[in-house]
């Protein structure tokens, strides 16, 4: 799992929308899709159904992305603790 998979995975809940989500990111939608499948595969889980209304997490799913949306808060805090020191 990669810190750019964590972003994609909590901005596509953010949006609701996979198309959403690429637009936001600045990418397309297919590399948005297959990361999230690359993401899914390597953790063994399913972590959005997709609709035709978009995108839900499944249970198994918004486990996940709590877990990760906590890893992802401390992650920025030491990224700025670490990046503060470096213009000291």
């Amino acid at each position: 799992m990669t810190i750019k998979q964590v972003i994609y995975a909590l901005t596509i809940e953010e949006c609701g929308s996979m198309n959403k989500a690429s637009e936001k990111l600045y990418i397309v939608q297919p590399t948005l899709t297959s990361a999230i499948q690359e993401l899914e595969n390597e953790i063994g889980i399913k972590i959005f159904v997709r609709t035709p209304r978009g995108v839900k997490p499944t249970q198994e799913g918004t486990e996940f992305l709590g877990d990760i949306r906590s890893f992802y808060k401390h992650y920025n805090l030491v990224m700025q603790k670490y990046d503060g020191e470096k213009n000291t």
